[in-house]
């Protein structure tokens, strides 16, 4: 894939940019992102902040704002107020992302049975064929997947799952506390000038 595509990249490569600072973007598998980082190897754009991660790992301010969103083979449920709406149903899930605290503690817990697969499609895919009840998805992958019209039987539900904040991150072993700081002056200037709403909107058409 085309890492130059994307809200992250564009955000990331243009407060670098500013920052005067080098930067290698790669497209990793989300495990491997992530055991990187656990390692101190490198940064993770995108991440959402769990009480496991604020222990481990440094935060800069919000990125970006991901909704996400709870699709639904049709008939298999009807409304989602809350995340114990899914009790007992076999959930579609992204293997080794998290979804914020409240659905990771009732996975853990058993209230519903989480499938982990590698991407979005895949899931998509056992929706319509029967193999599972719900997809919890990034609203925009999940539009675009709906827009093939390739799903007649998935449909989106009202209410999203979570508005999720996402942030870059490091390991706490990499000492990089200062390049945050600085990165989160560069991060407000880019809010401030609305260079960053329309880098967002540009980035989702990609």
């Amino acid at each position: 894939p085309d890492i130059t595509r994307g809200v992250y990249p564009l955000l990331l490569r243009t407060l670098f940019s500013r920052l005067g600072e080098p930067l290698r973007l790669e497209c990793l598998p989300w495990p491997r992102v992530m055991s990187g980082l656990e390692r101190g190897e490198h940064g993770a754009g995108g991440l959402y902040a769990t009480t496991e991660r604020l222990a481990r790992h440094d935060f800069s301010q919000v990125l970006h704002v991901e909704t996400v969103r709870v699709y639904a083979r049709r008939g298999a449920l009807r409304l989602f107020d809350r995340v114990d709406d899914l009790r007992g149903l076999r959930v579609g899930v992204l293997r080794g992302w998290s979804y914020g605290d409240a659905f990771d503690t009732a996975a853990r817990a058993g209230v519903f049975q989480t499938e982990p697969v590698a991407a979005d499609v895949q899931n998509f895919g056992k929706l319509e064929r029967g193999f599972l009840d719900v997809a919890v998805v990034i609203e925009q992958a999940g539009e675009a997947l709906l827009a093939g019209g390739e799903y007649p039987s998935v449909r989106v539900l009202p209410n999203p799952l979570t508005e999720n904040p996402t942030y870059l991150a490091f390991n706490k072993s990499a000492s990089q506390r200062a390049l945050l700081a600085r990165f989160d002056e560069q991060l407000e200037k880019l809010r401030r000038s609305g260079e960053h709403a329309r880098l967002v909107s540009l980035g989702l058409k990609d």
